[in-house]
């Protein structure tokens, strides 16, 4: 809405509502910092000993806000008052009460959550009624005019936003379909792959998979058609990332393999997809190849994606010492300065993307090292796993500690693998004991840019990860009874992959443990085989652990010593030092069963050779074990009592050393 003037009076003023809704985005950037600064204090955004400062600052900034709504509202009047050089724009007043609508949707989730309370579902409604009354009415206000579709776009997007933090889904994908359909009849492309984006995302959250990547796809098709490369590589990237997450390995890795192709006509520095886009893209990547066993790629796409993430760290600095770095270093993939959103990449910020690319790397570490007890490789991977901790905690003391926390779980149960892996019990606890202490202090309420039904379902998969991970602990130590309950536990309750781990180690517990029960090994092995003939892409740590679980359970020999040397390539390829070590003794042992000394006397010798790298006494005693039956075996009997006094040491050792946990 414009209030007429003469142009001679006009001639060279601002627009006064750009004047203030200047002041309320430095209000909001005040609000912004003071919340950070609260929260990396540990004050949690509440109130008491000026707790209540970005609160102040959040409402002086709607109160500028509402001041040009009201300027809107009787332009005549306003304009007697402040005289006939007064202007205003078409859209003002809907843009207008489009930001109020923003403001009160981002920091009233904030007010909720940082009252340690739980906070008052009253006043939540109230918002969420507020900034509904405001989008509709910018919906009305906005002109018909083309020129303002921008504006209607955004409208609807935080629209559907709304919706789906409603949990009215439905209605919410309807929207943001018909937006698109729109966006597209009207080319543009950047609206049209925003609301692509959030229409995938949607149907994401709601179980829909198959849809989200049909909806991806098509975006992505469209993209290119319309000569839009880095906006389908912005799409494309996004169906890889989502293919990973539903751990379908052969898929995600050739869309990989195609969309490198795809952007190396991009690697122009005019041209380049931005950091944050290419450290997301080979993450993934490394991602994919390490779960098809493509190590040395993986080791390629891991690298690249440091590079990358050096490129966003030095544009990150840049921006936090200009005030500029929206949402922690939020990963915008807006990719020209052109009409429409910057195409935000959904739990990817500056911090997240560090500490994933860090796992990655020391995954690929373990697995590009001498053997899975290459002690300097554990070491590599243990650096990798120190960097990663230390950017989320960067991101903690940037006042991000809640939406990282989930990661930070992640972090520190990667940890714990390590350790397991290298055969370190100790540093496995300590890490195992950070996890449980920071999942005790987790606010559930936190959710950051993840809504309450997905928070619900992440949490649940962080304790019940960490509840195998116990259980594993306990097994390693030899407490098999406690952690025959933890295996139970986490198969009754965790998802198809932790269920399947869950019941891998339970079925070896109970074919080796001290009490063996073949037939329960068996049922278990019944069902791992049947969700493995469901699995259509097996990782190969859940393919090896099958096999073990084959190998042991078979009354076959020539099929076990099959099934236990699959399990030795693919534990050796995924750097699993315990696993090898024990594979390789049970081999020893199947191999000595049938007169074959020196091949039985090699593998023990191998397996041996790990657990005293590891100073794991255990696998030690075992080794020793079979070659004392060896030693027996080719008439060595002085030899053979040698070696049993040395395994009834360990034996000794291990014992004390289970009664100190």
């Amino acid at each position: 809405m414009t209030v007429p003037v003469d142009s001679s009076a006009a001639a060279g003023k601002p627009e006064v509502h750009a004047v203030i809704w200047a002041a309320a985005e430095a209000h909001l950037r005040d609000a912004q910092r003071q919340y950070h600064h609260q929260r990396a204090a540990g004050g949690g955004g509440g109130g008491g000993g000026g707790g209540g400062d970005w609160r102040a600052s959040v409402v002086a900034a709607l109160g500028c806000l509402y001041a040009v709504v009201r300027l809107c509202e009787a332009p005549r009047r306003q304009a007697a008052h402040f005289g006939r050089g007064l202007v205003l724009g078409a859209d003002a007043e809907a843009r207008t009460r489009l930001r109020i609508a923003q403001v009160l949707a981002e920091w009233g989730e904030r007010s909720g959550h940082s009252g340690g309370g739980g906070g008052d579902d009253d006043s939540d409604d109230d918002s969420d009624d507020e900034e509904e009354r405001q989008l509709k009415r910018a919906l009305l206000a906005v002109p018909s005019a083309d020129s303002y579709v921008d504006t209607r776009y955004a409208i609807a997007a935080a629209q559907s936003r709304l919706q789906l933090r409603r949990g009215e889904r439905a209605w919410a994908e309807q929207r943001l379909r018909a937006a698109w359909a729109d966006a597209q009849q009207r080319q543009r492309p950047r609206w049209a792959q925003h609301f692509a984006l959030e229409l995938s995302n949607a149907q994401f959250g709601g179980a829909d998979h198959a849809a989200a990547l049909d909806t991806l796809r098509a975006a992505a098709a469209q993209a290119q058609q319309a000569g839009d490369a880095a906006g389908g590589a912005v799409l494309a990237v996004q169906r890889l990332a989502r293919l990973v997450q539903l751990r379908r390995w052969a898929a995600a890795d050739a869309l990989a393999d195609a969309l490198a192709d795809a952007l190396a006509p991009l690697d122009a520095p005019l041209d380049a997809p931005p950091p944050p886009l290419r450290t997301r893209f080979w993450a993934l990547r490394a991602a994919a190849a390490a779960a098809q066993g493509r190590q040395p790629a993986a080791h390629d796409a891991c690298g690249a994606a440091r590079a990358a993430l050096g490129e966003w760290q030095a544009r990150f600095a840049r921006d936090r010492a200009a005030g500029c770095a929206a949402d922690g270093g939020a990963s915008l993939a807006g990719l020209d300065p052109g009409p429409g959103p910057a195409l935000r990449v959904r739990g990817w910020s500056y911090y997240e993307a560090h500490a994933w690319v860090m796992l990655l790397s020391a995954r690929a570490a373990r697995s590009a090292g001498g053997g899975a007890g290459d002690a300097a490789a554990h070491e590599r991977a243990a650096g990798f796993l120190r960097l990663a901790l230390d950017a989320i905690a960067r991101g903690e003391a940037d006042g991000l500690a809640a939406p990282l926390r989930p990661l930070k779980v992640h972090a520190l149960l990667c940890a714990v693998d390590a350790a397991l892996a290298a055969l370190r019990p100790d540093d496995a606890k300590d890490a195992l004991d950070r996890a449980m202490a920071v999942l005790a202090g987790a606010d559930p309420a936190a959710a950051g840019d993840v809504s309450r039904p997905e928070l619900d379902a992440l949490w649940r998969a962080c304790r019940d990860a960490a509840t195998l991970r116990w259980a594993m602990y306990k097994h390693r130590v030899g407490d098999f009874a406690d952690a025959a309950d933890a295996y139970r536990c986490a198969e009754a309750r965790g998802s198809d992959d932790i269920r399947f781990a869950a019941q891998a180690s339970l079925a070896v517990l109970h074919l080796s443990g001290p009490d063996p029960d073949p037939d329960r090994a068996r049922r278990l092995l019944a069902a791992l085989e049947k969700g493995a003939g469901q699995e259509r892409e097996r990782e190969r740590v859940r393919a090896a652990a099958l096999d073990l679980v084959r190998g042991l359970e078979s009354q076959e020999p020539v099929k076990a010593k099959a099934h236990l040397l699959s399990c030795l390539r693919a534990c050796s390829e995924a750097a699993d030092a315990a696993l090898q070590g024990w594979t390789l003794c049970l081999l020893g042992t199947m191999v000595l069963q049938t007169g074959h000394y020196a091949q039985a006397m090699k593998m023990c010798a191998a397996g041996q050779s790990i657990a005293q790298r590891a100073d794991d006494p255990l696998q030690n005693a075992a080794a020793v074990g079979i070659l004392a039956h060896i030693e027996r075996a080719i008439g060595d009997p002085a030899r053979c009592a040698q070696l049993l006094q040395v395994d009834e040491r360990l034996l000794h050792r291990f014992n004390a050393r289970i009664q100190n946990h």
